[in-house]
């Protein structure tokens, strides 16, 4: 095994993400993140904190750089509920990342 498939795979595994680079046969589907997030007068940094999330992969996120697994998706839509009035309807999944 050369040197950049043991780079690759290592890379695979950090962070809880998939660089889009490296998995040439998944899409990444589009999202609302940004829109949501804006919308709802929150900064990168603001939303980091409310998700366990780092400012890192929000942004790559929102520019869709990154495939964000499963559980970091789930917590960045908790994050953005977080900070909605209780009068607010609950953001669903499917809302934030309709693919």
């Amino acid at each position: 095994m050369g040197k950049t498939v043991k780079w690759k795979k290592k890379m695979k595994e950090k962070n809880g993400f998939i660089p889009v680079g490296l998995n040439r046969f998944k899409e990444i589907g589009l999202n609302r993140l940004k829109e949501i997030r804006v919308g709802q007068g929150l900064t990168i940094t603001a939303l980091s904190k409310y998700a366990n999330v780092s400012t890192k992969v929000i942004s790559q996120t929102e520019r869709m750089l990154i495939d964000p697994t499963l559980v970091t998706k789930n917590k960045i839509v908790k994050g953005l509920n977080a900070v909605r009035s209780t009068r607010e309807k609950l953001l669903t999944f499917k809302e934030v990342f309709p693919d």
